[in-house]
């Protein structure tokens, strides 16, 4: 498989994609580290190919302010499979403390920018949800991630955690106990001074649903460690089958 990303092409294994999810304006980590992804079958999947524009450090999304960075981070329709390209929630970033980091209690401490967005299938048995929030600081985004950490452990009543591949600096993965909700999934990730978040809903089944929670947040990835290179995030799941 070939993973594109600012007009270079590298060649990724079957089994390993490398993945960092680094948004901040300061530039990327020097090391970076490398991921297994899980098998897939018949529920198989693709990424590849640009969408964003050119890379460069003049025109780069890491030397935009917070909000900025989070639009042009946030997947536009062109970069989601072919069927998750209804609009759910229109894109939307806004440079003020977002009031969707109130729960769990304490992440809107250190909070400045924020941006969502979200697709379904046309028959609404798929969704995918996209938010981030923008910190003044690494130790603000820590911060923020131990309180979600906490909160999807200790929550043992309504989540509960799931084994998935790591993502960016820290990151965790969760379902729901409520019958209700048991076909979607979610994961947060910190990367520098930003939390994403990406929930996953898949009505044909948990394990479709753990599928594309995880192709879908490895684009997801990709595209906010472009972003921290001051590269224009291109990465893409156009070519993705869920």
């Amino acid at each position: 498989m070939r993973f594109t990303t600012g007009g270079t092409t590298r060649a990724v294994g079957v089994g390993v994609l490398v993945l960092s999810l680094a948004l901040t304006g300061c530039g990327g980590k020097k090391d970076k580290k490398k991921h297994k992804r899980g098998s897939s079958s018949s529920h198989s999947r693709t990424i590849g190919g640009t969408s964003g524009g050119s890379a460069g450090k003049a025109k780069g999304a890491g030397s935009l302010g917070g909000a900025r960075q989070a639009e042009a981070i946030l997947p536009p329709a062109d970069t989601m499979p072919a069927a998750l390209r209804t609009v759910a929630t229109e894109l939307h970033s806004r440079a003020k403390a977002p009031s969707v980091c109130k729960d769990p209690g304490g992440t809107c401490k250190g909070a400045v920018a924020n941006g969502q967005v979200g697709y379904r299938s046309d028959d609404d048995a798929e969704s995918a949800g996209y938010d981030l929030v923008v910190y003044r600081n690494e130790r603000s985004a820590e911060r923020a991630f131990t309180a979600w950490k906490s909160y999807v452990e200790n929550n043992h009543r309504e989540l509960e955690v799931l084994d998935a591949p790591p993502q960016g600096d820290a990151s965790i993965s969760y379902g729901y106990t409520r019958p209700a909700k048991k076909t979607s999934q979610s994961i947060v990730i910190r990367e520098g001074r930003y939390i994403a978040t990406l929930d996953l809903r898949d009505n044909s089944g948990q394990a479709y649903a753990r599928k594309d929670l995880q192709v879908l947040s490895e684009v997801y990835a990709t595209r906010m460690r472009q972003a921290a290179q001051d590269e224009t995030p291109s990465a893409t799941a156009a070519d993705v089958r869920v």
